[in-house]
């Protein structure tokens, strides 16, 4: 990733109490906004969500 990328995992509540991951990556400016992409299923709490979406994001760098 770029050095001028970041990214970010937010933790949003949903229904029933449970959790909802939202992997967020945000380019620089020149190129747009933040590109906000939720994580499938919902978790029993944040940490599970988050682990979630750290796994996904690994899932993501990982070549053919």
């Amino acid at each position: 990733m770029d050095e001028d990328w970041s990214a970010d995992v937010e933790i949003e509540p949903a229904a029933g109490g449970r959790f909802v991951a939202v992997l967020v990556l945000t380019p620089p400016a020149v190129i747009g906004p933040p590109i906000r992409t939720p994580i499938p299923g919902e978790y029993d709490t944040p940490l599970a969500a988050e682990c979630a979406a750290i796994d996904a994001f690994a899932a993501m760098t990982r070549g053919p």
